[in-house]
Parts: C-alpha cells; sequence; structure tokens
C-alpha cells in the first residue's frame, strides 16, 4: 500500500516536472515562431480559484499551445475523444493534462461516457482548477465565430449547483486573433474578456436547467464574438480584407496608430466591418461597384507580379537609386553571413513544413505541425552541430560561438532572404516604369480614386454616427 502510494507521489511529481519543463520550451518556440505576440487584458485572469478558459478555435493543436503559455497557472484541457483512439494517445494524453469530451457526430455509443467526464471536471474546479476548452467544438480557420455548444456551460453550471452556487467558478472568454496560424513570422493578437461569474446565472438554471445554460452559452457567444475578426460571409470578408489591404495603412496614419498598437488596430477593422455591413444593408448596389472596381485594381497589380504594398512604396520613393544604394551595400557585406546561416540552419528550418503538408490535408493543422516540429528539429541540428564541432576542435571558446551563432545566422538569413525580394520587386517596378509607364500610371490615378471613394464613405458614416 504504501510502495503503491509512494509510486503515485513519484509519478505525479514526474508529470508536474515534465509539464513546467515542455511549457518552458513551448513559451520559447511560440516567442519565436510569431514575430509579434500582443496580449490583452492579461491582468483579468485569477491567478488563483475555479476558472473556465474559453477560446474561439481557428487552428486546431496552436491554440491550446498558445493559451496554454501564456497562463500563469498549470491548465487542463479537455480534447475530442477520437484522440485517444490510438493507444499511444491515450497513455501519454492524460499526462499532459488532457481530458477526453466525446462528441455526438464522432461516435454516438461514447456519449454515455461524457457523465465521468462532466464528473472529472466538477472534481477539478472544486479544486480550484482552470480547465481550456474550445466551445466551438471544431477548428476552422475562419475570420467567424461558428456555433457556440453548450457542453462549457453545463459544466460551469453543473459544477456550481454541486455547491450551492458558492464555488465561484469564472469563465474567461479569450479572443484568438492570428494575421495567419500557418506560417512563420507573423503576428498575434490575444484579446481577452471580463470574467463572466457563473454564479450570476443561479437564478436562471434554478428555474429551468436546459434555458440556465442556453443563457450562459448565449452570453459566452456575445463575449468572443467581441473578442475577434467575425465575418458571417465570405464574400464581405474578402471585401474588408481588400480594403485592409488598400485603406489601413493610409487610416493608421491619420489616426496616428503605430504598426505595434494591435489593439487600435483590432478596432479600426472592427468599425471596417461595420461601415461595410451598415452599407451592405442600406446600399448594396454602391459596395457591389466597390468590391469590383477594387478586385479589377488588385487583379491588374497581381498580373504583374506586384502587390498594393510595391505600389506605395513606388509613389514614396523619390530616388530609386538612393533609396536602395544603402539596402544593396548592407546585401554585399551581408551575403557570407546569409551564406552560412543557411547551411547551418535550411534543413531545420524546411523540414518541419515539409513533413507538415505531408502529414496533413487540412491547413488547420499544418501550423502547429509545423511549429513543434520545428522544436524539436532545431533541437536536433543544434545539437549535433555543437557536437560535432566539440569533438572536432576540442576549443570550448570556438564550440560556444558556434552555438550562438547558429540562431542568429539562421534569423539574419530569414531577414536577408526577404530583403533580396522586397529588392528585386523594386527593381522589376523600375522596369515596369519604363516598359509600362502609362499602365502603371493608371493604377497609380486608379488606386487614388478608390482610396478617395474610401475617405467620402468614412467621412458620411461618422456623420451619420454624430447625427443619431
Amino acid at each position: 500500500m504504501l510502495l503503491t502510494i509512494k509510486f503515485d507521489y513519484i509519478s505525479i511529481k514526474i508529470q508536474t516536472m515534465l509539464y513546467s519543463f515542455l511549457k518552458i520550451v513551448m513559451q520559447i518556440t511560440v516567442r519565436v515562431f510569431f514575430r509579434s505576440i500582443t496580449i490583452r487584458n492579461k491582468e483579468l485572469i485569477p491567478d488563483k480559484g475555479p476558472i473556465m478558459v474559453l477560446v474561439n478555435h481557428p487552428s486546431t493543436f496552436m491554440d491550446p499551445i498558445v493559451v496554454a503559455t501564456m497562463l500563469n497557472r498549470k491548465v487542463f484541457f479537455l480534447g475530442k475523444g477520437v484522440l485517444f483512439k490510438n493507444k499511444i494517445a491515450a497513455w501519454l494524453l492524460p499526462k499532459f493534462n488532457v481530458i477526453p469530451i466525446y462528441r455526438q457526430k464522432d461516435d454516438p455509443s461514447l456519449m454515455n461516457k461524457n457523465k465521468d467526464v462532466f464528473i472529472k471536471c466538477f472534481e477539478h474546479l472544486e479544486k480550484g482548477g482552470a480547465l481550456l476548452m474550445f466551445p466551438e467544438g471544431t477548428s476552422i480557420t475562419e475570420r467567424k465565430l461558428r456555433q457556440i455548444k453548450t457542453g462549457a456551460a453545463r459544466i460551469a453550471l453543473g459544477a456550481e449547483a454541486q455547491n450551492n452556487f458558492e464555488l465561484g467558478v469564472h469563465i474567461i472568454t479569450i479572443g484568438l486573433n492570428y494575421a495567419n496560424p500557418h506560417k512563420f513570422n507573423r503576428d498575434l493578437f490575444i484579446n481577452i474578456g471580463k470574467p463572466i461569474s457563473v454564479a450570476d446565472f443561479k437564478e436562471d438554471y434554478t428555474r429551468d436547467e436546459f434555458q440556465g445554460a442556453e443563457n450562459l452559452t448565449e452570453e459566452i457567444r456575445k463575449r468572443l464574438e467581441n473578442l475577434i475578426i467575425a465575418i458571417e460571409d465570405d464574400k464581405t470578408d474578402e471585401l474588408v480584407k481588400n480594403i485592409e489591404t488598400l485603406y489601413k495603412y493610409k487610416l493608421s496614419k491619420e489616426l496616428g496608430i503605430s504598426k505595434k498598437d494591435k489593439d487600435a488596430d483590432f478596432i479600426m477593422t472592427k468599425n471596417i466591418i461595420e461601415t461595410v455591413n451598415h452599407y451592405l444593408q442600406h446600399n448594396p448596389e454602391r459596395v457591389e461597384k466597390i468590391r469590383l472596381r477594387v478586385q479589377e485594381y488588385l487583379n491588374n497589380i497581381n498580373k504583374l507580379g506586384l502587390t498594393d504594398t510595391d505600389i506605395v512604396r513606388s509613389q514614396k520613393s523619390k530616388s530609386f537609386v538612393r533609396s536602395n544604394l544603402k539596402a544593396l551595400f548592407i546585401l554585399i557585406l551581408g551575403f557570407p553571413i546569409y551564406i552560412y546561416g543557411l547551411v547551418n540552419n535550411y534543413l531545420p528550418f524546411i523540414i518541419p513544413g515539409r513533413i507538415a503538408y505531408k502529414v496533413s490535408k487540412s491547413i488547420e493543422f499544418r501550423g502547429a505541425i509545423s511549429m513543434v516540429g520545428g522544436m524539436f528539429t532545431f533541437l536536433i541540428f543544434y545539437s549535433t552541430q555543437i557536437i560535432l564541432v566539440w569533438k572536432l576542435t576540442h576549443i570550448r571558446w570556438l564550440t560556444i560561438t558556434y552555438g550562438l551563432s547558429l540562431p542568429l545566422s539562421g534569423l539574419f538569413a530569414y531577414w536577408y532572404f526577404h530583403t533580396v525580394n522586397k529588392m528585386r520587386t523594386k527593381w522589376v517596378l523600375m522596369l515596369l516604369f519604363y516598359k509600362k509607364s502609362v499602365f502603371i500610371s493608371n493604377l497609380i490615378t486608379e488606386r487614388e480614386q478608390i482610396i478617395a471613394e474610401f475617405d467620402k464613405i468614412k467621412d458620411e458614416y461618422r456623420k451619420m454616427l454624430v447625427s443619431k
């Protein structure tokens, strides 16, 4: 008996240490993978007490990793029961605090197991623990919020009801807003909402358990929708993205918003959506004309292999030679470092992406596979390379210097590659100006007219809001 208790204690200790170690490793990995991570209202998350963290779900495994590494406390995850069908996964996942939840669409025969899952969740919340759930129940990379399932609300209300609504469970809603969760070096804006006190729904739940769960679910939906960019219609989403491409930079300059202010950037996109939705409702013909005009402009520049950013740069650049001379000088001097960084980092950088495309046909999985895969490939390659240098030289300072140079030269190689591409685009643009000067001039004129139309719509909408 004592041996069993001792073995369980050691097992729990090892599990806790492994969780803590992996959390640190994943925190570093997440920070490296994303260009910037902005967290709004992190102070609203309680450091102790029972909480349920409910998050939108645009990117499968990426989402729980991002949220878990951000939280200052140990978290238990509710994951799809189908993940536990594999014997290795069924043994391993609970070691990382994953609790299976069974869905009707996966296997109706397993739905009865959810009673035990709910009991486990109640016990965890009674101990003051944190549960992480994705109430949409499915992961799709779209700028929209899918139907919120009632499971999270039923767990929260069930735990409170079992404790006479004195447990103090709070629901924390989090909106994940990725620039692109499937590509390296993109931005992430994490938007955290005010806690929902589950006890506030006591009266509704006591009167009618079903309706109480529905009311809490609706509140969760409203909170999450406010925390993300949610656009129901794909056609509208495309239009909003195009408006952002053409107009956001000018709007940011007018409002004095810096590129780093992701909070203000988020609000600006929300305002664009609000304006578009207003005109879709009251003047859809005008919206359609603008949509077609913007699409034609973007198609024309795409045919030239350019982007709207290239057109903007061409207008701002006073002297092509002068503006590129400094960059060209840096590129010539930096070429040897680029080659060094490329040789040392190419394989660990490229392999995870190739594996992601081979392993999964679904884009929702690729970003997480690439990120986690990259963590392993870089650890393996860097360790092997450093050991080889030590074995060959036995010079400590050289081995340490080489080890430090690996990530630094890798980041430089990435920057160098993209800088060369930007310069190549500028040269192409200059040649196009000589060959197709009339066509390019017409594109610039068309862009200016579209921007003027955006300004007109914005001013009309603001006047309408003021007059209300």
